[in-house]
């Protein structure tokens, strides 16, 4: 079974160039989502495990190796091809969602002196998203203070929402302090969640509890917007007052 996952390869450290092509870096993004970072050589290893395990496909070409300096040029074309062989490869089913390749996405403990910065995009309540840079360890709380920090709520406010998982676009899952996000891009990256898989929801159950943050703009801002996408996906029923909820999308110039 075939299926389209959009790949993009790019330098770690693009910059650097005339150096011997084993010390290069690729980050790794699939569907948007930073996966891992991975050098030439782990591509090769890659490349030798899926044959040995799926005998009957023909593989594509991986680039070459090439003991010397690599000019700009070259190294640019070695990352497309890296690119166009991850794409192809990955478009399998089967192939893309292996122990192998799983293994491949996630990061390896080789990698930069320690534990390395990954990007992770997160969905907001007003539909825009943030990305935000943090370690690929880091935990969901860490995660989470580091979008309210990107999106300026302050300290009150943040009790209030939480960090979520989208899952095919009709349940979502908060996840627990201690679990690690970035697990979650590798683990999702063939979702149908365009872009990302996690996102940013209220976090409180009363009508009272929101009341006390009616003078905080963000928060009411984004439960408005949630209000508004949970009544679109059937998550909730407006019933009697869709016609104020429609009232008030007109004022704010919003579509329902």
């Amino acid at each position: 079974e075939s299926r389209a996952v959009p790949v993009w390869i790019r330098e770690a450290f693009p910059n650097l160039v005339n150096f011997s092509s084993s010390l290069q870096v690729y980050n790794v993004y699939m569907a948007g989502r930073q996966l891992c970072s991975k050098r030439y050589r782990e591509f090769a290893i890659l490349h030798q495990n899926l044959k040995r395990e799926f005998a009957n496909f023909t593989f594509p070409r991986l680039p070459g190796k090439w003991p010397f300096s690599l000019s700009e040029q070259q190294l640019d074309a070695r990352r497309r091809g890296l690119e166009e062989y991850l794409e192809k490869v990955c478009s399998i089913r089967v192939i893309g969602e292996s122990d192998i390749m799983q293994e491949f996405l996630s990061e390896s403990d080789e990698n930069y002196n320690g534990v390395s910065d990954v990007e992770l995009r997160v969905a907001l309540p007003d539909i825009t998203t943030v990305t935000v840079r943090v370690k690929k360890n880091s935990t969901t709380d860490q995660v989470y203070q580091a979008v309210a920090a990107k999106v300026g709520m302050d300290s009150v406010t943040a009790n209030y929402f939480a960090l979520f998982e989208v899952i095919n676009h009709s349940f979502v899952r908060k996840l627990a302090p201690n679990e690690f996000p970035h697990k979650l891009y590798v683990q999702n990256y063939t979702s149908a969640v365009p872009g990302t898989c996690l996102t940013i929801r209220k976090w409180l159950f009363t009508t009272e509890e929101e009341v006390l943050l009616n003078d905080n703009d963000l928060a009411v801002a984004y439960f408005f917007h949630q209000a508004v996408d949970d009544v679109k996906k059937g998550y909730i029923k407006a019933e009697e007052k869709s016609y104020q909820l429609q009232k008030l999308c007109e004022q704010r110039k919003m579509v329902m």
